[in-house]
């Protein structure tokens, strides 16, 4: 009786401690795969990003990826080239660049994708001169330094103005500078003249660093695009379209809210008020890639492609993809 009792025990032991440890199998697989699946994105933006540091500050983009658990990552940059750089490299999945940065990243065979606009402004990029500056027009630039962020919208701008007014880029000596060193260069007399974009153009204005010379209005009409990896974009197309959702209502907050949101921008970007209200004044936040975005975009892939600077041809329209503000009904 005693070996049949011990014998039903023993069984039932074994019979529970292989259930349990098949519970606990299902358990570390369902962790594991929980893990595996969880959801992430990250965001690359630059002191200009006003809508991304707005939505950022504001919380919106929490406030959306945190509905499914979806974790976002920010990475602050200070020009667009080294943000095409993390893009190709996996290190970064969605930013908003000028036009050149873009143009370039799709030229050199980079995978990305330009799924919405990020701003349409005519006067976005300035070159500015010393205020007791002898140069009185753009052709006195002829053998002057000029300080700008090689390979960013500003380069393209500059070489287009120089362009207009019967200039090569060899009649110039550029020294590739970041926005954050230009207004010292400038006011230091280590170049006689910088090119950039705004904010940055009117925080030199209204610091008395500079006077503007000429601006990309009649030059450049201005398209930023926010630039996704292409493989992000197919494996969950919804994280992109939910980040143009975040973008859109920052620009109606932005729009409903001006004081408090171009306070809020200057306090994130560390920018004069002054310098965020002016110059935000004439930008269109418009996220539709419209079909004139879309030719100058092309125009502009065709200059640079005419003086060497990109060494491979390609057709614009494989840089665009509108699927994403198309299915968010944004037309």
């Amino acid at each position: 009786m005693k070996k049949k009792v011990f014998a039903l025990v023993l069984t039932l032991i074994l019979v529970l401690g292989f259930t349990a440890g098949c519970g606990q199998n299902k358990a570390e697989k369902s962790t594991a795969n929980e893990a595996k699946e969880k959801k992430a994105i990250r965001i690359g933006y630059q002191a200009s990003s006003s809508l991304t540091i707005l939505a950022k500050a504001k919380g919106f983009f929490e406030e959306e990826f945190g509905k499914d658990g979806t974790e976002v990552n920010y990475s602050l940059f200070l020009a667009g080239p080294p943000m095409v750089e993390a893009l190709s490299g996996d290190r970064l999945d969605i930013a908003n660049l000028g036009p050149l940065p873009a143009i370039s990243a799709r030229a050199n065979g980079i995978d990305v994708k330009a799924v919405g606009r990020a701003y349409s402004d005519d006067l976005y990029y300035g070159l500015l001169i010393r205020p007791d500056s002898s140069i009185s027009s753009v052709k006195d630039l002829k053998g002057k330094k000029i300080a700008v962020q090689v390979g960013s919208g500003a380069h393209l701008f500059l070489m287009l103005l120089l362009q207009q007014n019967g200039l090569n880029n060899s009649d110039v000596n550029v020294v590739n500078l970041p926005t954050s060193d230009q207004k010292t260069a400038l006011t230091s007399e280590n170049v006689d003249a910088v090119a950039t974009w705004q904010p940055f153009v009117a925080t030199i204005e209204l610091a008395k660093a500079g006077k503007v010379l000429a601006n990309s209005e009649n030059v450049i009409k201005t398209v930023g695009v926010y630039l996704a990896r292409n493989e992000f974009g197919q494996k969950d197309p919804g994280l992109i379209e939910r980040f143009l959702k975040v973008h859109q209502k920052a620009a109606d907050y932005l729009r409903d809210h001006p004081d408090e949101a171009t306070a809020i921008i200057a306090n994130e970007s560390k920018i004069p008020v002054e310098a965020v209200v002016k110059s935000i004044k004439t930008i269109d936040w418009g996220l539709q890639i419209t079909d004139d975005d879309i030719e100058t975009l092309s125009q502009a892939k065709d200059y640079l492609k005419d003086t060497n600077v990109l060494k491979k041809d390609f057709d614009i329209n494989q840089l665009i993809d509108k699927k994403y503000l198309n299915n968010i009904g944004i037309k």
